[in-house]
């Protein structure tokens, strides 16, 4: 059917199918990494560190996502300084 020949209800039922469709075809992908990403660290993992759970992950896809709070952006910053080997430097001090 042509574009132009759908009513604005059957256009809205084709866009929630293709966003559903999408969203499913996002968890899937993600699954298969999760399980790859499991399964490497059974295997060659030194650390026994495990991502959080895959239902977890998988429920918050297509929620609305809110906006970090200025203490939570500068924690993860730290983390992230933390994982890549950063230092922690004060400001005005070299």
């Amino acid at each position: 059917m042509e574009f132009w020949e759908l009513t604005p209800y059957e256009f809205f039922l084709k866009v929630d199918a293709y966003s559903k469709k999408k969203i499913e075809h996002t968890k899937e992908q993600i699954t298969i990494a999760y399980l790859n990403a499991l399964w490497t660290i059974q295997w060659l993992g030194k650390r026994h560190n495990h991502p959080r759970p895959l239902k977890e992950i998988l429920d918050s896809i297509g929620k609305e996502k809110r906006e970090m709070t200025d203490e939570e952006m500068f924690e993860r910053v730290k983390a992230l300084n933390a994982l890549f080997g950063g230092e922690v430097k004060e400001v005005g001090k070299k």
